[in-house]
């Protein structure tokens, strides 16, 4: 079991960003009833989220890849 988790432990960022930078740039919505809390998130943390996606994405590369960790 711990083979496994070391083996994979990269997807769980590399989802992460993936999942972050597609919120940030509105393609996928967040699961809330009201939109205005949407667009208050989007103000505080969009512009920041769209770098820290793909850096989030390009650490679970590297580590999938052996560079990491």
């Amino acid at each position: 079991m711990i083979e496994i988790y070391e083996k994979y432990s990269g997807l769980i960022p590399l989802l992460g960003g993936l999942y972050l930078t597609l919120l940030a740039h509105r393609v996928l919505p967040r699961k809330i009833k009201d939109p205005a809390k949407h667009e208050l998130w989007h103000k505080k943390f969009g512009h920041s989220a769209k770098y820290l996606g793909p850096f989030l994405m390009l650490a679970g590369l590297l580590e999938l890849l052996g560079f990491l960790g």
